[in-house]
């Protein structure tokens, strides 16, 4: 979908005459038609129409997929890398050689500093690896007039004081899912208005968020009851961008209490949504989010960790009673007046475009 996004700008260029090569699908579940990216026809036109590569000569060449080669080539190489915990021998292909790649002049591109910093320490010389930031699009991604989100919000079964939170993702460690589940569950007990409305990625990894809440009651970190049970919408179901759109602006505030994350697309829709984001300070976001547009919980940084047999260079561990208290301070987040929101999206939009990506990357050619 990243890749996409960017080819539907670069192709804009008329200075580049740009080739495509697809990759296989990292998942061999996944298929363009179950899992697509959500685009209308006239996109998937566009990418469509561009020139299939046929190994004619080219002045760079830009990789995006996993597991990375490092492979050398006659133009310089340009290779997208992005990393929650940090890189290992699983992110690359067998006998790829970081000092080759390196020493023969090429890049590598990632999208933010957290990001960064875990490349660099699994040891990419700083000099050779760029921070292009993704983007949002604002005609996909923005605000719905008033009317349209109370609409909305009551074909959900949302009335228009219900305070709702909402979490886009896999239900996997690193993203926290469970720390938004858990502290829910604390925080509803102080207003029962909370709503919890959860979009997981059961069509993409397999993973549920129903099979999450189980395993906390399961381990004693939550105590069920069927108000609050019945106060939770999952929606397991692929979205199209549009119905995408129709959640952030339904929700009054979207939670990510990520332990690691390589940027974290959701946040940044949500904002150009209008919404306001609960997230990990010290992580990804601290790119993008800002006082006007998000709320920060403190996390506690651990480098060199093991968490279930496995070795992680770095993640953030959020703290789960500054989330509750968050949660429970929080009210019906959306409002027309609210200057600093509109102010910080008004910004972040004019920082971070698809556009600006794609420009990015035809610099360093």
């Amino acid at each position: 979908m990243v890749n996409q996004y960017q080819l539907i700008e670069l192709v804009k260029d008329s200075s580049l005459n740009l080739f495509a090569q697809e990759m296989s699908l990292y998942d061999q579940r996944w298929t363009k038609e179950k899992n697509g990216s959500g685009f209308g026809a006239s996109e998937n036109a566009l990418l469509a129409n561009i020139k299939a590569y046929a190994g004619e000569p080219v002045d760079a060449i830009y990789r995006i997929h996993s597991p990375n080669t490092l492979a050398n080539a006659q133009a310089c190489v340009i290779t997208f890398l992005v990393t929650e915990f940090g890189l290992d021998s699983r992110n690359f292909t067998e006998g790829a050689n970081i000092t080759s790649y390196v020493d023969n002049g090429n890049l590598i591109a990632t999208p933010s500093n957290w990001s960064r910093d875990r490349i660099i320490d699994y040891g990419f010389k700083a000099q050779s690896v760029f921070v292009l930031p993704h983007g949002v699009d604002h005609h996909k991604f923005a605000p719905l007039s008033a009317s349209a989100r109370l609409a909305a919000r009551s074909a959900l079964g949302y009335t228009e004081d219900d305070i709702v939170f909402l979490n886009v993702g896999a239900p996997i460690w690193n993203k926290g899912m469970d720390l938004v589940i858990q502290a829910y569950f604390t925080a509803r007990q102080s207003n029962k208005k909370f709503r919890l409305l959860i979009k997981d990625q059961q069509a993409l990894y397999g993973l549920s968020a129903i099979g999450m809440v189980k395993s906390l009651f399961a381990e004693g970190r939550i105590e069920l009851d069927n108000d609050s049970v019945e106060s939770i919408r999952v929606l397991p179901n692929t979205l199209s961008i549009e119905q995408l759109k129709t959640l952030y602006n339904v929700a009054d505030y979207y939670v990510s209490p990520y332990r690691a994350e390589g940027f974290n697309l959701p946040v940044i829709e949500a904002i150009a949504c209008g919404t306001k984001v609960i997230v990990t300070e010290g992580g990804a976001t601290d790119d993008f989010c800002d006082a006007n547009t998000s709320i920060k919980i403190p996390g506690k940084l651990h480098r060199n960790a093991q968490v279930n047999n496995t070795h992680i260079g770095a993640y953030l561990e959020p703290d789960i009673d500054a989330l509750i208290q968050t949660m429970m301070n929080c009210n019906q987040g959306k409002s027309e007046t609210d200057l600093h929101m509109h102010f910080g999206r008004t910004d972040l939009l004019e920082q971070f475009s698809w556009g600006r990506a794609s420009r990015l990357i035809a610099s360093l050619v």
